[in-house]
């Protein structure tokens, strides 16, 4: 085993110093929109928005025929019911998100190919057999939306056309992408010019420049870039279950930096999103129910906040539904809280993110790699100082200590380990059962809070590989 790296961190506030952009409290994503009239993922969805500080909700289907949104009269004119779509959107309001609202996927009556579809909820992936139809679809959805809710409203809300075009959520061509988004955008913008209209929402972060080239050389409306990354090689839903083959922290940042160039070389500032992402693509791999996601979770999220403006992670809940449901306590999937409301320790690593102060605080000495690294904050009087730390699955444990001015003095330290802040690894002590007894419930809950040192009196700590630590620092009163 290669030797323990040791690095020292010097923390030292600045004036003026910038305030943190956030974007990891953008938002998540819920799979398919019908889901959210299930009681018990509103209740996941609440907690993301209280305890996540979570703004946004994202999800495939909202014109999917189990909607209903879209029909055809016996004489073959289009019919548009907007109950349902309310109904979804009305339960995502009472939670207190706000839609980003994904424009997917093609009701039958309008598709070129009905039988071409996509997971278990058979979403329709065919382009339209008339784009001028699918144009006065979204015209009309849009105008819906905005008597029913205000434009004051409409206003604070996202529109993205489509779903991850370039891979099998999409039967065209590019071309016939960058056309249904020129037309979906159009609508949009006509119905309210100040509504955000953006995409192309594409997976592996493909298409960027290019989409923005179309849209510059059309004159086509954009407000916004989104794109999708996943640090696996799994090009899509059933590739792999169980171990998953991960390309590592310095690829996603990478990935991250070159989308950001891209967009400021044609659109300089333009907001970017990152619609989709977690630690792996196939939808029951174990990594997402480790304590190592939440080292891989906090260092993409200090990527993003350096070169994107927003976080919609995959997925906020395990009641899901794309490759069938799946009860048991743990089996691999996404989301940040499981099916028994447990969070899990991708739950704990953006509750550290909520907590951090305002504005940002510059570290020295941070690792050059993503593997390991810290972000900082300070509390806008300059009293506080929180320092979120990982160090990701690669071998050896990091040592760090603190080098901090002499006023301030460490009060507080968390941790997520392995059985705290993690309740993985305590279900597989448990011997993995499928069904939970209201002990091992109570058990489990108490595995996935993260371990809290009150009295942390040094400046250094060690973190093993696949952990994250929240180290606080305050200043020493004065007394006069």
């Amino acid at each position: 085993m290669p030797p323990s790296p040791t690095s020292t961190l010097v923390v030292c506030p600045v004036p003026n110093p910038k305030p943190l952009k956030r974007g990891w409290a953008l938002g998540a994503n819920t799979c398919h929109a019908p889901m959210v009239m299930r009681s018990d993922l509103q209740a996941h969805m609440r907690r993301s928005r209280e305890e996540l500080g979570f703004r946004y909700w994202r999800a495939h289907g909202t014109l999917s025929d189990d909607v209903a949104v879209y029909s055809l009269s016996a004489q073959g004119t289009p019919q548009y019911t907007f109950s349902g779509l309310k109904r979804i959107l009305d339960a995502v309001l009472k939670t207190g998100l706000k839609p980003f609202l994904e424009l997917s996927f093609m009701p039958a009556a309008l598709a070129r190919d009905p039988a071409q579809t996509i997971t278990h909820y058979r979403g329709i992936t065919s382009p339209p057999n008339d784009f001028t139809r699918w144009e006065a679809l979204v015209r009309e959805v849009t105008a819906f939306l905005l008597r029913t809710y205000g434009g004051e409203e409409l206003k604070t809300w996202i529109f993205e056309v489509w779903n991850e075009p370039n891979i099998p959520f999409w039967r065209g061509t590019r071309e016939e992408y960058f056309t249904l988004y020129e037309h979906a955008a159009r609508a949009v913008k006509s119905v309210h010019s100040g509504l955000r209209v953006g995409g192309p929402a594409t997976a592996r972060a493909e298409w960027v420049g290019e989409f923005l080239d179309f849209c510059t050389a059309h004159d086509v409306p954009v407000d916004f870039v989104s794109t999708h990354i996943y640090p696996s090689d799994l090009a899509f839903l059933d590739a792999a279950e169980g171990e998953v083959d991960l390309l590592g922290m310095d690829f996603l940042h990478q990935h991250f930096a070159r989308v950001r160039k891209e967009v400021d070389v044609r659109f300089p500032g333009m907001p970017v999103y990152w619609g989709e992402w977690n630690s792996s693509a196939g939808p029951l791999a174990e990594n997402h129910d480790t304590c190592e996601n939440a080292a891989v979770i906090a260092s993409a999220l200090a990527g993003m906040e350096r070169w994107a403006d927003g976080s919609l992670f995959w997925n906020l809940s395990d009641i899901y539904e794309e490759c069938q449901f799946h009860f048991s306590p743990f089996h691999g999937g996404y989301g940040l809280l499981t099916v028994d409301h447990l969070p899990k320790a991708a739950f704990r690593a953006f509750e550290f993110f909520h907590r951090l102060e305002r504005d940002a605080l510059p570290v020295e000495g941070a690792p050059e790699t993503a593997e390991r690294g810290v972000i900082g904050s300070v509390s806008e009087d300059g009293g506080r100082l929180s320092l979120i730390l990982w160090n990701t699955c690669a071998p050896g444990e990091w040592r760090v200590t603190f080098e901090v001015p002499d006023s301030y003095h460490p009060v507080a330290l968390e941790r997520i380990l392995p059985g705290c802040g993690s309740a993985y690894e305590t279900w597989t002590a448990m011997g993995r059962p499928l069904n939970l007894s209201p002990e091992q419930q109570q058990a489990l809950q108490a595995a996935s809070v993260p371990e809290t040192v009150s009295d942390w009196e040094v400046t250094s700590l060690t973190l093993p590989p696949g952990t994250v630590a929240f180290a606080v620092f305050e200043m020493t009163p004065v007394y006069g």
